[in-house]
């Protein structure tokens, strides 16, 4: 069975337009005789404008002693921790649905690797999430890179000057995503408290 903390917040963007929410809580996932993971769970709403349009969807989380700066992001495979670049996606999907939701095990340190039974390294800490979308700006952005870089490719061949990245349109695509996550599309949805997953403690407060 869950055990689930009495500890819920939900965050509603103060946003007119966009009208999305992110919100979480923290449990312990197991029986009530083993000592079970500390996990964490977020859920969030798209925007009615943006359901159904290309897009992506991030979970980050950030250390209280360095606001601003996410510490990881949440992965298929796990945290994972981040410094610099693009930041790592949750779910890639053809067609955002009207609202998300994922599950999982608080680590046993900010660089990811197993799962801890209590959040007592983590207090404090803030969890984020949001989405990003391809919209159809985006895509005659894409288009019209896509129709300049065919033209100028026989040039920049014979120059020497053509990269293997102009092949294709992936990276200018995550870019955009991602850039388009920062117009509202994400927040803060939980600040950990303590959960100790090992009985007979019953969860956070």
């Amino acid at each position: 069975m869950l055990k689930i903390s009495a500890f819920t917040l939900l965050l509603a963007q103060g946003i007119a337009a966009m009208a999305q929410t992110v919100g979480g809580n923290v449990f312990c996932a197991g029986t009530s005789y083993d000592p079970s993971p500390a996990s964490v769970s977020i859920n969030g709403t798209v925007a009615a404008s943006d359901v159904g349009m290309p897009g992506a969807i991030w979970v980050g989380i950030e250390d209280p002693g360095a606001p601003g700066y996410p510490a990881a992001f949440l992965t298929p495979s796990g945290w994972v921790a981040w410094t610099t670049g693009g930041f790592p996606t949750y779910v890639e999907t053809p067609a955002l649905g009207s609202t998300f939701s994922y599950a999982a095990c608080i680590p046993t340190s900010p660089a990811g690797g197993g799962c801890a039974s209590t959040s007592a390294d983590f207090v404090g800490w803030k969890v984020y999430a949001g989405y990003g979308v391809l919209t159809p700006e985006h895509q005659i952005l894409i288009q019209k890179r896509c129709a300049s870089l065919d033209a100028a490719k026989p040039w920049l061949q014979q120059k020497g000057k053509w990269r293997t990245e102009y092949d294709d349109d992936i990276a200018f695509r995550n870019a955009l995503v991602q850039k388009s996550a920062n117009k509202g599309r994400w927040g803060p949805a939980l600040t950990i408290p303590l959960i100790d997953c090992t009985p007979p403690d019953s969860g956070g407060q």
